[in-house]
């Protein structure tokens, strides 16, 4: 299958060829030998505005879509997985707050993940469920300024 990619797309795919060939490969076998996580290079991603397809444009974002962030993904995971998914993954914790999150929420996080400033995350698995979401039982509560998180 052939895609027609527009500019912004091709855009998308030489920055990430760019922070691979300059940035990842040069040290990716040191990082996995020495268990090294690669946080110069998440933060040159986030310098480098990919963090902000995942996030509408009201937000400090440029709202692309899935698409975009998955060519990102591709050309960043020809240098090193581990990068890739840190990225990849790091949407996972995105989407529930521009999904469900309250205004204030969105107005607080999103600029800030969407400069890579800050990284985002989500917790899935559980003993017994893996990573089965509907399997999994954690809690909330909330407490006077905080929330009790439990799980197992």
């Amino acid at each position: 299958m052939r895609y027609l990619l527009t500019d912004e797309q091709k855009m998308i795919i030489e920055i990430c060829r760019k922070i691979v060939d300059e940035r990842i490969i040069p040290v990716r076998a040191e990082y996995d030998e020495k268990k090294i996580f690669p946080a110069e290079i998440i933060k040159e991603i986030g310098r480098s505005d990919l963090f902000r397809l995942f996030v509408p444009e009201k937000y400090g974002g440029m709202g692309t879509g899935i698409f975009e962030v998955c060519l990102a993904t591709e050309e960043l995971s020809r240098g090193d997985l581990s990068v890739a998914t840190t990225y990849a993954a790091s949407g996972l914790g995105f989407i529930p707050i521009i999904l469900m999150g309250s205004e204030e929420q969105k107005e607080k996080y999103l600029p800030v993940l969407a400069s890579g400033e800050k990284l985002a995350a989500f917790g899935l698995t559980e003993a017994g469920a893996g990573r089965d979401l509907g399997g999994v039982w954690p809690t909330a509560a909330k407490g006077a300024d905080f929330w009790i998180l439990n799980g197992t």
